[in-house]
């Protein structure tokens, strides 16, 4: 199975001059500093994530019945085309991570999720023909188990990451809630699914600096 790590923003969840302005600000802070492509590429995803902390947009994830949508999309495939490893709805994007079958292309599961939720989120907020996700989404291949874990913590740390609650467990519209699991780490043995849907890849780890995994720090991994 290959396991991929996906971002799917809102349309209107970055402003176009804004990402124009930021991948600016990344190249001049890799120029100055003297990093390499993978600082840089590191640099950009820091300040994306800032901006998309500031919650640009309309935010209709933040609308129960748009999220139940949305969420109810993600787990119809679950255990046949794909398997959900880890997944979480913010106010103005979705991350997931999932592996999918044999002879499944990932990016035509993305876009079945796309297309779907957008005539149903349509439908329900009473819009007609308007662009709901971007237009293109980010999805990564993850390397090995070690990046799919990273993966996992990273999505289910990501309302912590935004300030949006103090554990993973806390937020709910993610994995971490539905799982019960409390530091948003892959558990179990790989190939058990849990409640909510993952299959563990590894057995939980603590954060690198030592400190407890479940008082709402920033993941270290993320």
């Amino acid at each position: 199975m290959a396991t991929y790590w996906l971002t799917l923003r809102l349309a209107d969840a970055m402003p176009k001059e804004r990402m124009t302005e930021i991948k600016e600000q990344a190249a001049a802070i890799a120029e100055e500093e003297g990093g390499d492509d993978a600082a840089k590429k590191r640099t950009l995803a820091r300040l994306i994530e800032e901006e998309m902390n500031r919650w640009h947009g309309d935010c209709w994830l933040r609308d129960d019945e748009v999220a139940r949508t949305v969420v109810a999309a993600l787990q119809a495939g679950h255990g046949r085309k794909y398997t959900l490893r880890a997944w979480c709805l913010l106010p103005n994007h979705l991350q997931v991570v999932f592996s999918v079958a044999e002879g499944v292309d990932a990016g035509a599961v993305v876009r079945e999720w796309s297309n779907y939720t957008t005539r149903q989120v349509n439908i329900l907020v009473g819009r007609e023909g308007e662009v709901f996700w971007e237009k293109m989404p980010y999805l990564k291949a993850c390397m090995d188990d070690a990046e799919v874990l990273k993966r996992v913590r990273g999505v289910e740390f990501r309302p912590v990451n935004g300030g949006l609650c103090q554990r993973p467990r806390d937020w709910k519209w993610s994995s971490a809630r539905q799982s019960g699991a409390g530091n948003g780490a892959a558990r179990g043995d790989a190939g058990r699914t849990t409640p909510g849907g993952r299959t563990g890849t590894a057995k939980p780890t603590r954060p690198a600096d030592g400190t407890a995994e479940d008082e709402g720090e920033r993941d270290p991994f993320a």
